[in-house]
Order: structure tokens, then sequence, then C-alpha cells
């Protein structure tokens, strides 16, 4: 598994295909394995980059607070050492987050920006599931976390078909669990996250996916993402959760492929 150090740490990442960049980014507690519908599809087009946040996988276990604009700057540390052009950079939920002040932090970077089921500033509500992730992930084993956690993470259209013991085994599987440590520190890095008077800062195409099932960031938090970067396009896809990208896989590459060819 290649490595880079940078910003104080060390990133695991892994590249497919080849062609202009398309850098994936992960959501909270999540590694670089859930793209993997997505590299299978964009790979013959594009050079495929995912890496492991911070605290997540095989990249470096931090012993101390972060932000989500260190982790922009590790994402940007990455894109330096591997010699990128200006890459296609995709984020889900707190990469989307990553992906903002990644473009704030060093716009010669990215080309175009998907945000995908993620936030601009937290609300009242989106702080409350934060802090009950974090009081659950505290008291309750893994089985019974994962449980919980993903009537959050996923939509209900999606786990009523699938089955909810099917998919905590799936994430079970995990070569490289997150503790319960690490969970909370990347959830209070959520919780300081607030891009909201610097969107319009932002100046390259940008696309805003919600799903329509998103138990975490609803209708609002995708709404004040497409107005407040401009030209932003906002698409809410049916019937899928907070996880779009896995949920229907079909329908989310389609939806970015189509958003691509157009810039």
């Amino acid at each position: 598994m290649p490595r880079i150090q940078t910003n104080g740490i060390e990133l695991a990442y892994e590249e497919c295909g080849s062609g202009a960049p398309l850098v994936f980014l992960s959501g909270t507690s999540v590694d670089r394995s859930i793209w993997g519908a997505q590299i299978a599809h964009f790979a013959a087009d594009f050079r495929c980059i995912t890496l492991d946040n911070r605290d997540v996988g095989q990249s470096t276990i931090v012993a101390a607070p972060y932000t989500i604009r260190d982790m922009a700057a590790d994402t940007a540390g990455l894109l330096e050492a591997l010699d990128l052009p200006a890459a296609h950079i995709v984020g889900h939920s707190l990469g989307g987050a990553i992906a903002q002040e990644l473009v704030m932090l060093a716009p010669d970077y990215v080309r175009t920006l998907t945000l995908v089921a993620t936030w601009a500033r937290n609300d009242a509500y989106s702080r409350g599931v934060l802090n009950t992730w974090k009081h659950l992930r505290a008291g309750l084993n893994r089985h019974d976390f994962l449980e919980a956690f993903l009537l959050f993470a996923l939509g209900h259209s999606f786990l009523n078909a699938v089955g909810t013991e099917q998919l905590i085994g799936m994430f079970s599987a995990l070569e490289n669990p997150q503790s319960a440590e690490a969970f909370s520190r990347q959830v209070d890095a959520d919780l300081t996250h607030d891009t909201s008077d610097r969107l319009s800062t932002i100046g390259i195409p940008a696309l805003v996916i919600g799903g329509e099932e998103d138990n975490i960031f609803k209708g609002p938090h995708h709404q004040m993402l497409a107005e407040g970067i401009p030209g932003a396009r906002q698409v809410v896809l049916p019937a899928v959760g907070h996880t779009p990208l896995l949920e229907n896989a079909e329908l989310f590459n389609r939806t970015v492929e189509e958003f691509l060819s157009q810039t």
C-alpha cells in the first residue's frame, strides 16, 4: 500500500486508471474502500485516487484534536506529492467538507467539486445527530453501534432492501476498524466545520448531490451549498439516503459522469 508523508502524518492511498485525476474523499469513520463501485466505473477514463483520511484505515491514527482544514492540508500534501494537475474532487459527507476547505486552501489543485451529502454549517439538528453519534460510540459495542449508526448513514429504502444485519456484517468486515477515540476526534472536527461565509469565493464548477432520504444533512444543508457557491448545480437523488454512492451506485455514477462531461 503506497503512503506519503504530509502535514506531520502518513496517508495511505491507492491509484487506478489513467487520464485526468479524479480524487474521492470519504466520510466520517469510512476508509477508501467505500468507493469501490466508483473506481470500477471511472477508472477507464480517469486516474482515480482514493485515500484514508487521518484517524481511519491505514493512515496515521493521531493523538490530538484537529480540524477539517487540517484534513484539507493533508489532502493538498498528497496532491502535491503526486505532482498532479488540477483534479476533479468528489467528497462525501466529511469528505465534502474537506473538499470545501481544500479549494479554499489550495485552489490551484482543484478543477471541479462534487459535494455529496455534505454541509457548509451545522444547524441544531445536525449538531444533535453528531453529538448523539459520540454518545452511542462511547456506550455501545461495535455491533450495536453500527446498528444505530446505519439508521443515519443509509436511507430506509436501501436498509429495507438489503437488511440491517447484512450491512452490519459488511461494515464489521473492514480490516482496520476505527477506534472510539478516533471516531470522536473526527466527529469533533465535523462539529466545528463552517464554510458558510466563504462559499462565494469558490470559482470553479460545482455539483451538490443530496439524497431524498438523507437523515443527517437534509435539504436546507444542500441548498445552502448550492446557493452559496456561484453557479453551483444541485441534484436530489430519489430513494437514497446519506450514502448515494453505495445505495444506488449506478445512478450516482451517471450523475457525476454527466457533470464531469460538461466541465
